[in-house]
């Protein structure tokens, strides 16, 4: 099974669900939210620099009006709450330290994930499976 079509499949039973791409600066991402948003399958959160992010999507005729949100990890403004999540959850007790762990996308993704905020991530495209 395609990734489209394990998305689609993850997306039938839901409502309004999210995914979370962990690398939203990656072309075939880009190219696979497109047409998970043209085809209305589910909303689309990109993480990376949100110039790069834009930039992708003028070049592969993404409407970014169209993305559900692009958060840049390293500078995002929720970054306070997600360092008390991190710490809460995670036990670390500098404030500084989980600052610099809540930047890493993949830590940012899972803690989105577990807040509520998004619900699918998918780390590397090229690498997922599918859920399951």
């Amino acid at each position: 099974m395609n990734k489209l079509e394990a998305i689609r499949q993850w997306a039938a039973n839901k409502e309004e669900p999210i995914v979370c791409f962990v690398n939203g600066q990656d072309p075939e991402v880009i190219k696979l939210s497109k047409v998970l948003l043209n085809e209305h399958i589910c909303d689309v959160m990109l993480l990376g620099d949100e110039l790069e992010v834009y930039e992708l999507c003028r070049i592969y005729r993404l409407n970014e009006t169209l993305i559900y949100g692009v958060i840049n990890p390293n500078d995002h403004a929720e970054l306070e709450y997600f360092v008390d999540l991190y710490m809460a959850d995670s036990g670390e007790t500098d404030p500084k330290k989980a600052a610099k762990m809540v930047k890493k996308p993949e830590v940012l993704a899972d803690l989105m994930l577990q807040d509520g905020a998004v619900d699918l991530v998918i780390v590397d495209l090229q690498s997922w499976q599918g859920v399951g």
